[in-house]
């Protein structure tokens, strides 16, 4: 029964997207798009925020394009997250991932809707932005773009169904759209193999890892953090993989608790956690810089709280770079 409904779904998927891409709305700004075709976490973010430091750093104005899911504070007009130069927007009318990038993006602009070309021409128009990063952009085809990028795990494809038998949001043929594909969690040559495409699409890989920790509340040696024993709280995708990740880095967790993707804060929440960090000997509570922005307002608690960055690197470094320049149009030289 779910394979008869994951067909059904598929054909509305394919439908959807040829119906959308027949007159797609061009800014005047070179776009670069990076999306997945499976739900939850492929670290877009992290990639759309490396991809936009990089463009930043040849001397662009970059802005990022955001739907701004499950904002507290839908507005119908474009809000301007932060512009180059400061923050402009609340997290209740940013959303979480739109806030946390802009307050990780200094000389960048973070501009939320639901219509990404009516945010795009803002940007060009008022914010005077050069290029575009279209944040989860794969299935958003009403905005033509200039490098369509997708991230892909080996499982999206050896288990590569559409809902609600699998977790694609599109078939795998839909990757013929793709102008480059980031393999997570493997590397180019397995991913190639498992796809069994042709050598014209480039794959590169996304590799991350954590930053050092940063305190958000509360006093204690947040440089040797990762020796104690630590309660990690996270509400994203994939608390699993977060977890895996600590724990092969050296982190000591004794505990997880998660929330539901997205999920925002309240005191009560807070409240628990401590309960929690205290009932497992927990010295200090950590998280994602996705939950810090919706936690930190309920801070401080009685136990100390960090946040661990995750970074990610798109590999290898200079052809990704050089396909990038490529695709967009820039110049070779940088700025």
């Amino acid at each position: 029964m779910l394979r008869a409904a994951a067909r059904l779904y598929g054909h509305g998927a394919n439908l959807r997207r040829e119906l959308r891409r027949r007159t797609p709305i061009r800014l005047d700004r070179p776009v670069v798009s990076v999306g997945n075709l499976a739900v939850g976490g492929r670290n877009k973010t992290p990639v759309v925020a490396a991809i936009a430091r990089m463009l930043h750093g040849w001397g662009e104005r970059p802005s990022v394009l955001s739907r701004g899911y499950r904002r507290e504070s839908p507005s119908r007009d474009v809000v301007v997250v932060r512009d180059a130069d400061h923050m402009r927007a609340t997290l209740a009318e940013s959303g979480d991932e739109p806030f946390m990038l802009a307050r990780e993006l200094p000389g960048c602009c973070v501009l939320v809707h639901s219509r990404r070309t009516r945010a795009g021409q803002l940007a060009e128009q008022e914010l005077h932005c050069t290029v575009h990063v279209l944040d989860d952009g794969f299935q958003h085809v009403q905005l033509a773009r200039d490098a369509n990028l997708v991230l892909l795990t080996l499982d999206d494809v050896l288990h590569g169904e559409v809902l609600p038998a699998g977790r694609l949001r599109e078939p795998l043929h839909a990757l013929e759209h793709a102008d480059a594909l980031l393999a997570v969690d493997t590397t180019a040559a397995r991913l190639r193999m498992a796809l069994g495409r042709s050598a014209d699409v480039p794959i590169f890989e996304a590799r991350r890892h954590h930053g050092p920790a940063r305190a958000l509340s509360g006093t204690m040696d947040f440089s040797r953090v990762h020796e104690e024993p630590v309660l990690l709280v996270t509400a994203v995708a994939e608390p699993a993989r977060v977890a895996e990740d600590l724990r092969a880095t050296g982190w000591r967790l004794a505990d997880v608790m998660t929330f539901r993707d997205h999920h925002r804060y309240r005191g009560d929440d807070a409240r628990q956690i401590a309960a929690r960090a205290r009932a497992v000997g927990a010295s200090a509570v950590v998280t994602t810089a996705k939950d810090a922005v919706k936690l930190e307002r309920h801070l401080p608690i009685d136990v100390p709280v960090a946040v661990v960055p995750l970074e990610v690197v798109i590999e290898p470094v200079d052809e990704f770079a050089s396909w990038l320049r490529a695709r967009l149009s820039l110049d070779p030289e940088g700025a």
